[in-house]
């Protein structure tokens, strides 16, 4: 019998519906209707500091080359496929060779975010005070935007150490919390996001791609806002974990596999936004919100399926071998043969 806790399975399948909901909900309304701009701004207070927080948890410093190389692969695929995508369906989107588009730019954070492993295993305080420095401070650099994907990679990094570091306790304890810690728990995270939804903060704050200044305020009102959105985000992380299960489910399955749904999910959105924002202009928004529920429940249960799984893995282990193959030969030159290394022991 298996002995794996399925809540980490389980908290990224539940973090890739909201990812994929949350794409369908921008595309059929923007944030212009007040109840949908509610349930948006509740998805992306936490769906992606969450995610990263998760991907920290299982980050490893062995065969870094590799992992890397396998982000580095999806992403110079994924982007001249979306490029291609969308000008297939002619839709606007303006070319910039150093920006990745649109969801492309978490692949770019995470080749960022392993290349960091190392540090972060060597010297883990270090490490995770300068992320908490950068990811509050680093908002004050007026030209971190879209660009190379810094500016999120930097806002949301202290997730990622977070997690690499103290991801697994943290895991254990929310999930020992009782009915009234948990329900506490979910009290404290519902305040800041009400506070969100009622001051109707502008939704470039949860994004983390934008400095300060491009905000228009003070540096005071600025450093206190990140604050409080980071703040935010690891309350309602620690929700998620505390009420998340251990069951080996279909919810599960979507966190395994959710890697070729977050790749591929954008495909879907982008094929039906122009009919969805349509017809949710004709809809009631309670049925503009159930529209997008069923469609995101459809494209991630299709984009689960393991041939687009496998799919996925095997295209990018396959390309990640062939990059690396002059490497691991390199190496192999360097090394002594069975023979040498005997004699030497000798």
């Amino acid at each position: 019998m298996s002995s794996r806790d399925h809540r980490l399975d389980r908290a990224k399948g539940i973090l890739i519906v909201l990812v994929v909901l949350g794409h369908f909900l921008t595309r059929a309304s923007g944030w212009d209707s007040e109840t949908l701009r509610a349930v948006q701004t509740t998805i992306y207070s936490f769906h992606m500091p969450a995610f990263i927080f998760l991907a920290g948890i299982t980050a490893k410093s062995t065969r870094l080359a590799e992992r890397t190389t396998f982000f580095l692969v999806l992403l110079v695929t994924a982007i001249p496929a979306y490029y291609g995508w969308m000008a297939l369906l002619d839709l606007d989107v303006g070319f910039d060779g150093v920006t990745p588009i649109w969801l492309t730019w978490f692949l770019m954070a995470m080749v960022w975010w392993m290349l960091s492993v190392p540090l972060i295993e060597r010297h883990p305080r270090t490490m995770l005070t300068a992320s908490l420095v950068v990811g509050l401070v680093g908002g004050i650099i007026p030209s971190l935007g879209d660009e190379f994907a810094v500016a999120r990679t930097l806002t949301f990094w202290p997730f990622f150490v977070v997690g690499k570091l103290y991801g697994a306790r943290i895991l254990t304890w929310a999930g020992e919390r009782g009915l009234s810690g948990r329900t506490a728990l979910t009290g404290a995270a519902v305040v800041p996001v009400a506070l969100f939804i009622l001051g109707d903060v502008d939704k470039m704050w949860l994004y983390g791609s934008r400095s300060i200044e491009w905000f228009d305020v003070g540096v005071v009102d600025g450093l206190g806002m990140r604050a409080a959105v980071a703040l935010s985000a690891a309350l309602t992380t620690l929700v998620l974990l505390a009420w998340t299960s251990r069951r080996d489910d279909v919810v599960a399955t979507l966190g395994r596999r959710s890697l070729a749904i977050y790749l591929l999910h954008g495909f879907a959105v982008r094929l039906v936004e122009g009919p969805l924002h349509l017809v949710s202009g004709l809809l009631p928004v309670p049925a503009t919100l159930v529209l997008c529920l069923v469609l995101a429940a459809g494209t991630t249960w299709l984009f689960a399926l393991s041939p687009f799984d496998d799919g996925v893995r095997r295209y990018a282990q396959s390309v990640t071998r062939v990059v690396l193959a002059p490497l691991t030969w390199l190496d192999g030159l360097r090394r002594p043969a069975p023979e040498a290394r005997e004699s030497a022991v000798r």
